[in-house]
């Protein structure tokens, strides 16, 4: 996973802005991903405490 400020996001994709991936259950950031803007999507990380959350599991 690399950070938002990490040296090689800003230099592979200094055009691009970033979305981020934040677990739903512990609010850690999961990843980030490039998007067309910022974006902030919610899912579940897969720690043993997070697993099992999501009803359709």
């Amino acid at each position: 996973m690399k950070a938002l400020t990490s040296p090689e996001a800003a230099k592979s994709k200094a055009n691009e802005d970033w979305g981020l991936i934040i677990c739903s259950r512990c609010d850690e950031m999961v990843d980030t991903i490039p998007t067309d803007g910022v974006k902030i999507i919610y899912g579940y990380c897969g720690k043993g405490e997070c697993k099992g959350t999501d009803p359709q599991n």
